[in-house]
């Protein structure tokens, strides 16, 4: 039989007491070893020149919370360090940079040998990831294309994705076959001046008005015509004294064109040319307006808009707008009763083949129903956007739209262009442009950039004329010989590290 050893026993009466010692060591109400640790408090979003904020758990050592080497921001798009002040608040690190970042700029931020007053430190570095704020428009659709010329471009037109033209103010044409990658000089000649609206309806055909230097005649305007692409150009009519600012060409299958001219003799005049018929009818001058600026042939000739400025009294400079439509394709017009101090029109655009806007200084923009007469005002809710003060400078910001055009396969998407003027106390006025896309058959507008232009895209050239081949192919131009073109429907929206630095 088995016994007991008291050897055996004492061994094991020692090594439960030894168990039951160490399991009784912790102490279940001792507090959890400290670990120096750092959140990030601030948005993962911040302002272009916004504080980026980290917060510890506990009280940190000033000298080594205000090292440089200790808290590093750095810019992931160009991979440089980001220049900057740290300040501590609290338990709080704030780093500030010197100066504004470009929009849409990925940063991190890497935090380590950072000591607490009890000289705890980090058990490892920690990184956070941030970015700056979106810019003020994220559709930079427009491409800048490479301009042969300096001068203000008042006319563009192309015949397909390939084939197009621009015309100088001065009456200088250049030709593209590329799209727009290349221009050419094409026509030039010393008896024409002030050309406006140069259009094409086929490879070989063009039309513009100009100023015609004519001996024996001052002030002669008239209709010019190419029919070798803009190699030459002969005179349809001309008159005396006239000024001719805009044109407006609709394409007639198996017709020729028929087309509307706005402008003025001793006051607003407009006239009809039918190519076909070789036909020519006049409206005006109309003795209540100074100056006709800008009109427009419906989509599908039945209907169309004249528009300029008067004076509310004579020899005053224009001060209030002036508009005439027409349910016959320009043959007659009709006054539109416009509203107490409507601001001078500049010009016009069909949204469709009934209801075309009316476009002019300070912001106005109205939609006109050419058969019925309707009139609507769009406004900032529309996303038209409105004359702004800043009480600080005195600075008044204030917008003017000179031309509207939507694609003739959809009619929902169109475009409002114009230019921004900024007039600040004592000093000249700064003029950029601007452009509106709708999506919306004209109910609501959103501003779009032309991608590589200063100020993330805003500061172009004011902006004179567009034309529209389709939703995917426009072309814009306008002062200083700006040419730029939008070649897909998708819009182009910004993404991160889009705008570099000093944009």
């Amino acid at each position: 039989m088995w016994q007991h050893s008291p050897r055996r026993c004492a061994c094991a009466v020692a090594a439960l007491v030894t168990l039951f010692s160490a399991a009784c060591d912790k102490d279940p109400a001792a507090p959890e070893p400290f670990s120096l640790t750092a959140t990030l408090n601030s948005d993962s979003v911040i302002a272009r020149q916004g504080s980026i904020k980290v917060a510890f758990n506990s009280q940190l050592d000033p000298n080594t919370a205000l090292n440089p080497s200790n808290f590093t921001v750095t810019n992931i798009c160009t991979g440089l360090p980001v220049p900057g002040s740290l300040r501590l608040v609290g338990d709080t690190v704030i780093f500030t940079p010197t100066q504004a970042l470009p929009f849409l700029t990925g940063l991190t931020v890497r935090v380590q040998g950072v000591l607490d007053v009890q000289q705890r430190a980090l058990p490892q570095p920690i990184i956070f990831h941030l970015r700056t704020e979106n810019p003020p428009v994220t559709d930079v659709s427009w491409q800048l294309l490479q301009s042969p010329s300096n001068e203000l471009l008042t006319g563009v037109t192309f015949e397909s994705t390939d084939l197009g033209w621009i015309n100088t103010q001065s009456g200088a044409i250049y030709r593209t076959t590329d799209g727009g990658s290349t221009f050419a000089a094409l026509f030039k000649r010393p008896d024409i001046a002030s050309m406006q609206n140069l259009r094409a309806v086929s490879a070989d055909s063009l039309y513009a008005v100009a100023a015609l230097s004519v001996a024996g005649s001052q002030s002669t305007a008239g209709l010019l015509r190419s029919t070798d692409g803009g190699v030459t150009f002969t005179t349809i009519f001309s008159e005396a004294p006239a000024t001719m600012l805009a044109l407006s060409v609709h394409e007639r299958a198996g017709s020729a064109p028929e087309m509307i001219i706005a402008g003025s003799t001793t006051t607003l005049t407009a006239w009809r040319y039918d190519q076909q018929i070789d036909s020519l009818a006049k409206f005006g001058p109309v003795p209540t307006s100074d100056f006709g600026t800008g009109g427009e042939l419906g989509p599908d000739g039945a209907n169309a808009v004249v528009v300029g400025d008067s004076s509310t009294a004579p020899g005053q400079r224009p001060t209030l707008g002036t508009a005439y439509r027409s349910v016959d394709g320009g043959r007659s017009y009709t006054a539109v009763p416009l509203p107490a101090g409507t601001p001078v029109l500049s010009g016009a655009g069909f949204i469709n083949n009934t209801d075309a806007f009316l476009l002019g200084d300070t912001s106005t923009v109205f939609r006109l129903n050419t058969t019925t007469g309707a009139l609507t005002a769009l406004d900032a809710t529309n996303g038209i956007p409105q004359t702004t003060r800043d009480p600080a400078t005195g600075a008044v910001t204030f917008y003017s739209f000179r031309r509207a055009a939507f694609a003739p396969e959809d009619r929902t998407i169109g475009w409002i262009i114009g230019r921004v003027t900024v007039r600040r106390p004592g000093q000249a006025d700064a003029t950029r442009g601007i452009i509106l896309i709708t999506r919306d058959g004209g109910q609501t507008f959103t501003r779009q950039a032309v991608q590589g232009a200063p100020d993330n895209g805003l500061n172009f050239p004011p902006l004179f004329d567009i034309t529209v081949l389709n939703k995917n192919f426009q072309v814009i131009v306008g002062a200083n010989g700006f040419v730029a073109a939008r070649k897909s429907d998708t819009a182009n929206f910004s993404g991160l590290c889009s705008f570099p630095a000093g944009t």
